[in-house]
């Protein structure tokens, strides 16, 4: 199991951040949002979080929105190139949030 999110260089909207932040900033500015299983991996890294997970589409920009948390740093808000197979794995893993 790899943690490293570095590996995905990120670009990082904000760190330090709270959770309902992260959610709410995620739901205000992509296209989807999905609730992600606990466990769930992005591009082979495990994403850390407090249950439950949430991770944003901008469909038109190909963007992945999703925060994580970093061990003894706290919640940073991050976003990554998002492929279409990205996209189908999230859109099969997660559960569409419609509010």
């Amino acid at each position: 199991m790899n943690r490293c999110v570095n590996k995905l260089r990120p670009e990082i909207i904000e760190e330090d951040i709270t959770q309902e932040d992260a959610v709410s900033y995620i739901k205000n500015n992509t296209s989807e949002v999905y609730e992600m299983p606990e466990g769930f991996t992005l591009k082979g890294i495990t994403i850390l979080g407090e249950p439950p997970l949430y991770v944003g589409l901008k469909l038109k920009k190909k963007e992945i929105l999703f925060y994580f948390k970093k061990p003894c740093f706290g919640i940073y808000l991050l976003k990554i190139k998002g492929s279409d197979d990205d996209f189908a794995n999230i859109r099969e893993e997660g559960k569409l949030i419609t509010d």
